[in-house]
């Protein structure tokens, strides 16, 4: 079945802007039904304030002309059958980059799939971003979704890079001290910039699908002195410099959301040799802690991954991170 045949469906049913009145129960219904078994707390933190402003109904419409509340995600599509939606996907212009767009939340309820459900909300979606002038569109799926990788791919979408989500438990205690010959120390605030060579050099895809490189993640700018004032978190980076050439650093951001984010970076002519006395330091800093500690990292990193093993973390969803030009 085409795309162009399913939108000739009766406006009741069928492909619709989303429309948050309307729709954002129902919405949140679907993305808990498709995403639960994955959510982390965030995730979950996210749903939840979907049904609360699900409630308001029409007046959250004047909230939002007014200023007084953002929902998540606000652009996309759904896919209505007898007033219940039954397919979604969200979309908005990254904050970083106004030429990249993200798209998430791409589902179709279990009953529905294979009637080209998706393939009719992901166009809509692609001319929507092409018809505000932008320049790409970035997405992240689990690595064993075969049928949606085949989608993207359809639509043009190429392979970024691949990226596991760790987590080590709440309560565990701190790894033992161990003897290593290398200087782990802190970072100078003059040293950022050696970092966020680093970082080009490791990860140049970015931290996060959705969090492209840009100076002011290692920078100490004020709005972060700020920003630790008023929230509590905090953020320290740990650095080995060998004959005067930073060749590793883990940032740890303390008191999140969802608990504290770690962010390994390790020179390729370093590798199985830094990561654990990075780690090492980082969690002794750290731990215990009442929360889960949690780390983003390429999958092919192997010294990484058996690293992050030993010191009890465990690896969860694999996400690969796709992006297409609309130009």
């Amino acid at each position: 079945m085409t795309a162009a045949s399913l939108l000739k469906r009766t406006p009741q049913n069928g492909l619709q802007p989303v429309d948050l009145s309307r729709h954002l129960r129902s919405l949140a219904d679907l993305i808990e039904l498709c995403f639960a078994l994955d959510m982390d707390a965030g995730g979950l933190s996210v749903v939840r304030e979907m049904h609360l402003l699900s409630r308001l109904g029409p007046g959250l419409r004047v909230l939002t002309a007014l200023g007084l509340t953002q929902p998540p995600w606000e652009l996309g599509f759904v896919w209505v059958e007898d007033g219940r939606v039954i397919g979604s996907v969200s979309t908005t212009r990254s904050a970083a980059y106004p030429a990249t767009w993200l798209i998430a939340n791409v589902a179709v309820h279990p009953n529905h799939r294979r009637q080209g459900i998706a393939h009719a909300l992901m166009r809509a979606t692609l001319d929507l971003i092409r018809s505000r002038h932008s320049a790409e569109a970035i997405l992240q799926v689990d690595d064993d979704n075969l049928g949606a990788i085949a989608l993207y791919r359809q639509m043009g979408f190429e392979h970024v890079t691949t990226h596991t989500h760790w987590t080590r438990p709440h309560r565990l205690p701190a790894p033992p001290n161990e003897p290593s010959p290398f200087d782990v120390r802190l970072r100078s605030p003059l040293e950022w910039a050696d970092q966020l060579a680093l970082a080009s050099r490791v990860r140049p895809a970015g931290l996060a699908w959705n969090q492209p490189l840009r100076p002011d993640l290692f920078q100490p700018v004020l709005w972060k002195h700020i920003e630790s004032f008023f929230t509590g978190q905090t953020e320290e980076h740990w650095v080995v410099r060998v004959n005067e050439k930073l060749v590793g650093s883990l940032t740890a951001r303390a008191h999140g959301n969802d608990g504290d984010r770690l962010v390994l970076l390790v020179h390729p002519d370093y590798r199985g040799q830094l990561e654990r006395p990075l780690l090492q330091r980082g969690l002794r800093r750290l731990a215990p802690r009442p929360w889960a500690v949690r780390l983003e990292h390429p999958a092919d990193d192997a010294p990484a991954s058996d690293a992050l093993r030993a010191f009890g973390f465990q690896s969860g969803r694999t996400l690969l991170w796709m992006r297409v030009d609309v130009r």
